[in-house]
């Protein structure tokens, strides 16, 4: 039986997808539609390892920018730097770095592109309607398509998802501000090094990396809530680090608070942020699309067909996704503690933080067997 499949969507998980799936004999349709990518996406060791299984690394390594240290400091009433931890990455035998968002989905696109079994449509689908063993996706031009096997990775507020799921109440939406500079002054201030600053009103990951070939700063700020938004730092030596006129732009992200759902139905799969939205403290949003890619490949490689890997998946991958989220949400509340609570944990940080990090981070970046 000849195996085609139909994917729902444009974006990092997609491709990914596409390139996994072309590169095991598949023919695919994808509906791209017209995605945007902005800024960079944090490598964590876990997806590092993960990435080096999908892609000839040779090719990418060029475009990495690497971290070799993590500081967390907190900026003060009179917006002065406080160390409040140090963490050596080198030391501990931890690959971490950036690459653009752009970049990393052209390699991808790529490298699936090369098995010329690959049609794009640059159209977004805005209906599935499924009929016995059969879908039919409507498109956002009017056209209608027949799939049978279906990967959904078209986000959390996608069609795919709906189509699965239905709406629910608990997808949650988190602000996020997103910048990127390309002034020297910060990207010296930034090289090697990701820093996380804590502020009263939220907090700030700053990395460098590289964007359209150019040395460059990236900025995110966690704000408290989605009310609150970048403070002005008037400190003119901080100010290097984080220059004043940044261009913030606004994004959110999806994630589900409590709710545990199913990924597959009626041959359409979920995968990515439609599958498991996580919330953004962690930066596994990118790095855990990565490793379910490998996971999915090693079945392939072992002939398993789709059915079956959907099965495999969903029994393998509840448990970490779930570990995952609330991980990812304690780190969250201890970056934007209020009160009293901030005070313990800047004192934990000081006298403890490795321990505190390990404890956290170490079942997040601890990698899978990819044999």
């Amino acid at each position: 039986m000849k195996k085609h499949l139909t994917i729902i969507g444009g974006g990092f998980s997609s491709w990914i997808a596409a390139s996994v799936f072309a590169n095991s004999g598949y023919s695919i349709d994808i509906f791209e539609g017209r995605n945007e990518s902005f800024g960079s996406q944090q490598i964590t060791p876990n997806g590092w390892e993960a990435l080096s299984n999908l892609i000839e690394f040779k090719n990418i390594q060029k475009y990495l920018e690497p971290f070799y240290n993590i500081y967390i400091k907190k900026l003060n009433s009179k917006n002065n730097l406080e160390l409040l931890y140090h963490h050596n990455l080198l030391q501990h035998n931890y690959n971490y770095g950036s690459i653009e968002r752009k970049r990393i989905i052209s390699f991808f696109k790529n490298h699936a592109l090369k098995n010329n079994t690959i049609k794009i449509h640059n159209s977004n689908v805005t209906n599935i309607i499924s009929s016995n063993n059969c879908k039919e996706l409507i498109d956002d031009e009017g056209n209608i398509y027949k799939a049978s096997l279906m990967i959904g990775s078209d986000g959390i507020e996608g069609v795919s998802r709906k189509f699965v799921v239905g709406t629910n109440s608990y997808t949650k939406k988190k602000k996020i501000f997103r910048a990127v500079s390309f002034n020297n002054s910060a990207y010296n201030l930034s090289k090697t090094i990701l820093q996380v600053l804590i502020h009263e009103n939220g907090y700030y990951v700053i990395y460098p990396t590289i964007i359209n070939n150019k040395k460059t700063t990236n900025y995110i700020f966690v704000p408290q809530n989605n009310e609150t938004k970048p403070p002005i730092l008037k400190n003119k030596i901080l100010n290097y680090l984080i220059p004043e006129n940044l261009d913030w732009r606004i994004t959110y992200a999806s994630f589900n608070d409590g709710e545990k759902t199913s990924i597959y139905k009626n041959g359409l799969f979920l995968f990515g942020d439609a599958a498991f939205a996580i919330p953004p403290h962690t930066a596994q949003a990118g790095n855990q699309i990565l490793e379910d890619a490998v996971y999915i490949k090693k079945l392939l490689n072992e002939n398993y067909d789709f059915y079956e890997i959907v099965s495999m998946f969903v029994k393998e991958k509840y448990t970490k996704k779930d570990m995952l989220a609330k991980n990812s949400k304690m780190v969250g509340e201890i970056l934007n503690a209020k009160n009293i609570a901030k005070y313990f944990r800047d004192y934990s940080l000081k006298l403890n933080g490795n321990n505190l990090l390990n404890k956290i981070l170490s079942p997040i970046w601890t990698t899978e067997s990819y044999e």
